[in-house]
């Protein structure tokens, strides 16, 4: 085997990375990963989302013959910009886990059987079939990925309401986030939260309200860390139950009981209020008032107020 000086570090450097994250994160396997992979040349990389999460986070994924053998940020991605968190620069290795199901499983005398994928297709097809006929349209739903593209949203949606005619078609991404858009409607009409990435680099003042942004989502919190660096007057305040790793990046961390902090947004708003600081101009088509009730607003952030 013919290997050159930078051959021999760079497959070194690699050994010595897998052995220690190994050591870090026991379970981890990256047995899959090939040597040869690294050290045969002749790399090309294809841009791809990472779609491990919603961030949004753009991807170039080095490929080798017909492997993917290196993951790294894409530089052009205006929501990463070249930074991937630990999830984006393993995703690739769930291609060639050991325990990854390849081909389709179906339960014949309480034993899992591979099956050719057509016959597990029409398994479904049979007994989705039997269940309509016996219980209606609306017996049968569909359960999506959160990591759904566009298009398969699109083709389960015609399968369901078109075709088959039922309403039940549901997907991860609206049920984790169920009580976050029942809030963002209930405050601002819409089923998200207002502002955008940008937001992130013109910010003076940032509070992780019981949210450990460092570890949930560490490539925007590059972005927070960013900002601050470039200016002396950028501060992160957070605010938790626990200390985490937001909690030691943070400028000042408070400590919080468990189901205390609506009084401390309760403090806000009355301050708000008493101070005369409320920004009517954006507010007041937006107010409601209800029999022991105030909702109110003040720039993005909204309170309800419980009056006697």
């Amino acid at each position: 085997m013919n290997i050159t000086r930078r051959s021999f570090i760079k497959s070194l450097a690699l050994n010595s990375a897998v052995v220690a994250a190994a050591t870090v994160f026991p379970g981890i396997s990256f047995g899959a990963w090939k040597e040869t992979d690294i050290l045969s040349g002749g790399i090309q990389w294809k841009k791809t989302p990472c779609r491990f999460c919603g961030t949004g986070c753009g991807l170039l994924v080095g490929i080798s013959g017909d492997r993917a053998v290196a993951v790294k940020g894409d530089p052009n991605c205006t929501v990463n910009k070249g930074l991937c968190c630990v999830k984006g620069y393993h995703s690739v290795q769930i291609l060639y886990g050991k325990d990854r199901i390849k081909k389709a499983l179906v339960r014949k005398n309480d034993t899992l059987v591979e099956v050719p994928l057509k016959e597990a297709l029409d398994l479904v097809a049979e007994k989705m079939k039997e269940t309509i006929k016996s219980h209606g349209k609306d017996a049968v739903s569909i359960y999506g990925s959160g990591q759904w593209s566009i298009p398969d949203g699109y083709a389960a949606s015609k399968l369901f309401k078109g075709c088959i005619g039922t309403n039940n078609v549901e997907a991860n991404a609206r049920l984790c986030m169920a009580s976050a858009v029942t809030g963002c409607l209930t405050s601002f009409g819409l089923d998200e939260p207002m502002g955008c990435y940008e937001d992130i680099d013109n910010a003076d003042v940032f509070v992780t309200w019981g949210n450990n942004m460092a570890e949930m989502h560490p490539v925007l919190f590059s972005r927070m860390l960013a900002n601050r660096k470039s200016k002396t007057h950028v501060k992160i305040i957070d605010f938790a139950t626990r200390t985490t790793r937001s909690s030691q990046a943070a400028d000042k961390s408070i400590l919080f009981k468990p189901q205390t902090d609506l009084a401390v947004a309760n403090a806000i708003c009355y301050e708000i209020i008493r101070n005369k600081w409320v920004n009517w101009s954006f507010v007041k088509k937006h107010v409601s008032f209800h029999k022991g009730k105030t909702n109110i607003g003040y720039g993005t952030t909204w309170f309800t107020i419980f009056t006697s």
